[in-house]
């Protein structure tokens, strides 16, 4: 088969799978609950923890990226990006979200669990979304190189 032929299969695979993201990434958060660390913070805990700016357009370029390499055979390339990803995601975490030990107004105990839930809602979201863009990019590699030959194979076509 046509190598252009399979690449635009692959693409479309990688492309069609992206619209799975965000529901599995949905599914895998709807037991963390954001509660703020008290009534008085709900406005603000809600804008605090809302935010992930620009996260699907990462998400959508990095499954390209993931795809492209796998492609490519450029396994590295795979393990630079997660590298960079997870310094960068370690980075902000520990010096922008890094959240104070105490915060007025709220008991001790309230504002604990309210960080130990927004950590997990952001970890959740890392691991998750990255593994799921991982897989969509490898999953678009096979079906594009092997996919249209399995078919005309399983139907009887070759």
């Amino acid at each position: 088969m046509n190598v252009y032929l399979q690449l635009l299969v692959g693409l479309i695979v990688v492309w069609l799978l992206g619209y799975g993201v965000k529901p599995l990434m949905d599914r895998a958060k709807e037991k963390v609950t954001l509660t703020p660390p008290g009534e008085a913070f709900e406005k603000k805990w809600a804008e605090l923890s809302a935010g992930n700016e620009a996260g699907r357009i990462i998400g959508a370029l990095e499954r390209f990226f993931f795809f492209g390499a796998f492609w490519a055979g450029a396994a590295p390339a795979i393990g630079v990006w997660l590298a960079f990803k997870v310094a960068s995601k370690w980075n902000v975490w520990s010096n922008v979200v890094a959240l104070p030990d105490s915060l007025e107004g709220a008991t001790q105990l309230d504002y604990v669990i309210a960080r130990r839930r927004w950590s997990s809602h952001l970890l959740i979201t890392f691991l998750v979304g990255t593994l799921a863009n991982l897989l969509i990019g490898f999953l678009g590699t096979v079906v594009g190189r092997y996919g249209p030959d399995a078919v005309r194979v399983l139907c009887g076509c070759a």
